[in-house]
């Protein structure tokens, strides 16, 4: 009796055992929500101090946003709330930063990148491109590389690799058809489960242009302050927290990052090549599965022409967009180049910024309409007149459906953290405690900083990374007397290069998605670029960067901020 009695107790623990394992599989989001701000709470309530009242929201939104418990757009807003509660900063102040000069150049750039979508400009260039290079596996590769690099540069980098990703399997499908390749490779079936449908797996030449894809929009990115989030993140917390500086500017970052960007997407290009195309090794089976000969090159330029076919003869869109699209980036360029005189000191004496041109040209995309048939209102063909008005380049429609909302917040709440960590005195306590590591050479603590940016941007959102870090690189350069370009520029960058998880990045998870490409293989890939980038960034960087940006010394503007800025409170 009593043996019984114990077993259907040991059945009954086992059971709600279960139910409690059960329970926290279902809501662990909101349970670690509740549990990591009663952990956090603790500290707050024992060290009543402005920068712990400021920490608490800031490690609160870092557990959020890592977990991605709640949407990351919601945690973004919690500065609105919690900061003027625990007196970090005002209601109005902390508003301030979802509504700045950064966050309306996002929501410009991202309507000019959209409205390229949405008149297939992009693919008429894509497609054009290769068309001209050529249709060996080598040649295709660097188009695809060149390509992408060149529209994650003013595109977002998922829009260009969602982008690339069908036409490249419509190349790959075409080369299969005539057994001149395999997109898939086929499993065995398990005997013990002969109903179950095999596991399909990308052959190495697919890993290959899809790898190429994720790769170079992410490098791409880095090419101009509008290609990611991550460079927008820096320009407003950088002008917020550096507001008597020279502002950052359009035609310096191209010219600083450009070449970084150039290098390591021909890098990619080899290290792909070397890795599942068998160059350098001509006998090996790689090799030989990505030779097609002169039959494969005739069909794969057929299909690009094809495709290139269905576009059609460009139409006003397509030619009104791309008008437009140069226009903005002439007027980006020349706004303030230093080494002329720009338009915008041409005109006035009040500072014009990056959002003034781009803001214009998406307003005009609503001007200008997409099929100009009002030139025969009044022709002498009836048949010829319109019956309706033409919508726009762009209509608002189109832009609900395709803007990312939740990108504008993410933004604002990272310049909120930025705001709130200065006013606050969290970043230059931080910034004070890694002042010991001033005795190392500069050059060292810029390469220490890229290592664990890159490391760490690989677990969770690019942006949301910056968000935390830049702060705090920001007055870590004030305390250790470091020009802040110096050290916050290939801190961005870096925050960028994630290659080995699909967390990491957008681009990560369409390829691994859409690819079938198991996350250990992402990973093993990965290891190449997270490697090469750091030496060719940190590289490019101290040799170019520095002399684009006239690095000298400690800035007055920096010493100004440490003197005046948070100084008095803070001691």
């Amino acid at each position: 009796m009593v043996e019984g009695e114990e077993e259907e107790g040991g059945n009954e623990r086992k059971d709600n055992l279960l139910l409690v394992l059960t329970f926290f599989k279902i809501y662990w989001k909101i349970v670690f929500a509740i549990v990591w701000a009663i952990f956090l709470l603790a500290f707050l309530l024992a060290y009543n101090f402005p920068e712990v009242r400021c920490a608490f929201v800031v490690l609160l939104m870092g557990g959020y946003w890592i977990t991605e418990c709640f949407p990351m757009a919601v945690t973004s807003l919690i500065p609105l709330v919690l900061f003027p509660i625990l007196g970090v900063l005002s209601t109005a102040d902390t508003c301030s930063c979802y509504m700045n000069d950064t966050i309306m150049v996002f929501i410009g750039g991202l309507i000019l990148a959209v409205a390229i979508e949405h008149s297939s400009l992009h693919l008429r260039i894509a497609l054009g491109v290769m068309k001209m290079v050529g249709c060996t596996h080598a040649k295709l590769l660097a188009g695809f590389c060149v390509v992408t690099t060149f529209i994650s540069m003013w595109v977002s980098n998922t829009a260009a690799t969602a982008m690339m990703v069908p036409i490249i399997f419509a190349v790959l499908h075409e080369l299969e058809q005539a057994g001149l390749c395999k997109i898939f490779d086929k499993m065995p079936v398990d005997p013990e489960h002969p109903q179950v449908e095999p596991e399909m797996k990308p052959t190495k030449v697919t890993k290959a242009y899809l790898m190429a894809a994720a790769y170079c929009s992410t490098f791409g990115g880095t090419g101009t302050i509008v290609g990611t989030g991550t460079n927008l993140t820096f320009k407003g917390i950088y002008e917020s927290t550096f507001p008597t500086a020279e502002g950052i500017n359009f035609t310096q970052w191209m010219a600083a990052n450009i070449p970084q960007m150039v290098i390591n997407s021909f890098i990619t290009w080899l290290y792909l090549r070397i890795t599942f195309m068998g160059y350098l090794r001509p006998q090996s089976k790689d090799a030989k599965e990505a030779t097609i000969g002169e039959e494969g090159e005739a069909i794969t330029n057929r299909v690009i022409q094809e495709r290139y076919k269905e576009l059609g003869i460009i139409s006003f869109h397509e030619a009104a967009v791309a008008i437009l699209f140069v226009i903005c980036i002439f007027l980006w360029i020349f706004r303030k180049p230093g080494f002329v005189r720009g338009w915008s000191e041409a005109i006035t004496d009040i500072d014009i910024r990056d959002s003034t041109p781009v803001i214009l040209v998406s307003i005009l995309m609503f001007f200008i309409p997409k099929d100009p048939s009002f030139i025969y209102s009044f022709s002498k063909d009836p048949a010829k007149r319109p019956e309706k008005p033409s919508e726009g380049l762009i209509t608002w429609e189109v832009i609900q459906s395709k803007m990312p909302w939740s990108l504008m917040f993410l933004l604002g709440g990272g310049f909120a953290i930025s705001k709130g960590s200065i006013a606050s005195c969290l970043a230059k306590r931080i910034g004070d405690a890694l002042v010991p590591l001033r005795s190392l050479p500069s050059e060292l603590i810029l390469i220490l900083i890229c290592i664990f940016n890159g490391t760490i941007t690989e677990f969770t959102s690019n942006v949301g990374i910056a968000n935390i870090t830049l702060p705090v690189i920001a007055q870590m350069c004030v305390a250790m007397k470091i020009h802040p370009i110096y050290l916050m520029i290939p801190a961005t960058i870096m925050c960028s290069y994630s290659f080995r998880l699909p967390v990491g990045t957008p681009p990560n998870a369409i390829i691994t998605i859409v690819g079938r490409i198991p996350t250990k293989w992402l990973m093993a890939a990965g290891c190449g670029p997270s490697v090469y980038s750091i030496i060719v960034q940190c590289t490019c960087f101290i040799v170019w960067g520095t002399f684009i940006y006239d690095i000298k010394g400690f800035p007055a503007w920096a010493e100004n901020i440490q003197q005046t800025g948070t100084q008095g409170k803070c001691d």
